[in-house]
């Protein structure tokens, strides 16, 4: 008992010695952002403007919001993401296309097409879209359009392993 006293006096002594008055380091770290989706990370000024063309029909026809709309940049190409519940899509430009499913270079892929309306609209939708698709391709030297499926699950696109794919060659 008398060795935890003294350690406790010792304790207690260090303590007074030592004392000093400190301040706490308050380290400011600033909340952690995401990485920006919007069309400010498509670096290619072609691929960027083909998009601007689809977001501005997508708002105009749908009214598809910009935070609806999801774009990565890639070093072949871009791609866009409508998260929309009218009508969401996938949309693929590929500069190089590096033997992808056999496709060519300077092709755009639609990737999938889905909406809450069913699928007699979104099939009335896509034939209007697709129009849309084909004059933008040509207006930005985009030399293919190919329409991509898949062969399993075509309801949920997030799971595709297949696909079966049709290009088109414009001009």
């Amino acid at each position: 008992m008398t060795a935890l006293n003294n350690l406790n006096q010792l304790l207690s002594r260090i303590k007074s010695t030592f004392r000093r008055k400190a301040t706490p380091v308050v380290t400011s770290t600033p909340p952690e952002t995401p990485p920006p989706t919007d069309l400010s990370v498509v670096s290619d000024t072609r691929l960027k403007s083909a998009f601007a063309e689809v977001e501005k029909y997508l708002a105009k026809s749908y009214g598809t919001t910009t935070s609806a709309l999801t774009y990565k940049d890639y070093a072949n190409g871009a791609t866009l993401v409508s998260n929309d519940e009218t009508l969401s899509l996938a949309l693929i430009i590929l500069n190089t296309s590096e033997g992808l499913m056999s496709l060519p270079d300077n092709v755009m892929i639609l990737g999938y097409v889905n909406s809450t309306n069913g699928s007699e609209w979104v099939i009335k939708e896509v034939n209007s879209f697709l129009a849309l698709l084909k004059f933008t391709c040509k207006k930005h030297g985009i030399q293919h359009l190919a329409l991509a499926f898949s062969t399993e699950k075509p309801d949920h696109p997030a799971t595709v392993q297949d696909a079966d794919v049709t290009c088109i060659r414009l001009y």
